[in-house]
């Protein structure tokens, strides 16, 4: 084959591959793509409560009374992830604008108001149809409260894939 023949195979091959690659990265489903739309708020759960004793039990509710005093009340409801960043409610007593940001490798889940962090989640689980946060706490415990979500089913499907 001639030298020039072979350079705009070269050519070609990378031109192909760039634009694979692009395409790819264009249409796979990533955290911030996943998370948006409407989620249902299934349940809270406090992971480490499984005291059998009566004063374990005590020191439970103290502990979990500790540790909530300070966690932003976030039961919405439905949680509605917003395209352009903001997290809305349902419920008429969170009226304020709260942004949402995917960070890390798409593991952590920030919520700020007014510029300012409010709340930090690490995504357990992501799916098309499943949620699942863990709250992020300053103490170095994980998974303490757990948080489920569900995708809200949209009535304006016209199909529904199988």
């Amino acid at each position: 084959m001639n030298r020039d023949v072979l350079v705009k195979l070269n050519y070609l091959l990378l031109a192909l591959l760039l634009i694979g690659a692009s395409f790819i990265i264009r249409h796979a489903e990533s955290p911030e793509r996943l998370i948006q739309g409407e989620w249902i708020e299934k349940e809270w759960r406090l992971e480490k409560d499984n005291a059998s004793v009566v004063e374990e039990s005590q020191m439970q509710s103290r502990l979990k009374k500790e540790i909530l005093q300070n966690v932003e009340d976030l039961h919405f409801g439905i949680w509605i992830f917003e395209e352009d960043g903001i997290l809305k409610s349902t419920s008429s007593k969170h009226n304020d604008a709260i942004e949402w940001f995917i960070k890390g490798r798409g593991h952590v889940l920030e919520l700020r108001r007014d510029g300012r962090t409010i709340e930090s989640f690490q995504i357990q689980k992501i799916s098309k149809t499943t949620l699942v946060l863990h709250l992020n706490f300053d103490l170095q415990v994980k998974g303490i409260i757990e948080i489920v979500l569900e995708k809200k089913e949209q009535s304006d499907q016209y199909a529904k894939k199988i």
